[in-house]
């Protein structure tokens, strides 16, 4: 488990987004999180089959740099395999999430809760979870914004683990 986990934010990404996406992080998995600032997404990663960046692209562009235990945040679309998705997250190394098909902050903090959890460890949950897999944009307003006990104790587990 990292010291401290890095948040990017994209360009466009306001403040009252990012401050409560901070906030949320800190409160569901109490661990250290530090905003480290602007990354723009290479033009090289921009696919025009799906007009969207390509999220593992990104994604394992920041690990050549060296740059584990981090999340993006980015007001652009994003693709995997050309199919628009919210984000994406490999365990242990990083996630990017996007803030184009989300109305509200508390939309996009569910997100980025989902995908940090992945990168720190925790997988896909089929209780009421913020760790549930989003498919729909109905799914993703009926889930709640915190862990459910199953993933708690999990999480505890790797928290003891890895620190």
């Amino acid at each position: 488990m990292p010291r401290d986990f890095k948040i990017f934010y994209g360009e466009k990404v306001p403040d009252e987004i990012s401050e409560h996406v901070e906030r949320h992080l800190n409160d569901v998995f109490g661990i250290s999180f530090r905003s480290v600032g602007l990354r723009l997404p290479s033009k090289t990663a921009w696919d025009s089959a799906s007009n969207s960046f390509d999220a593992i692209g990104l994604v394992r562009n920041l690990n050549s740099d060296s740059i584990t235990f981090c999340m993006w945040l980015i007001s652009y679309p994003i693709a995997v395999d050309s199919q628009s998705v919210y984000g994406y997250a490999e365990p242990l190394k990083g996630a990017i999430i996007s803030t184009t098909k989300m109305a509200t902050r508390t939309l996009v903090a569910k997100e980025v809760i989902y995908f940090v959890g992945i990168v720190l460890g925790l997988v896909k949950c089929t209780n009421d979870c913020v760790m549930n897999e989003t498919d729909s944009f109905e799914k993703l307003v009926q889930k709640p914004s915190v862990l459910c006990n199953s993933c708690k104790i999990r999480f505890q587990k790797l928290k003891f683990r890895y620190l």
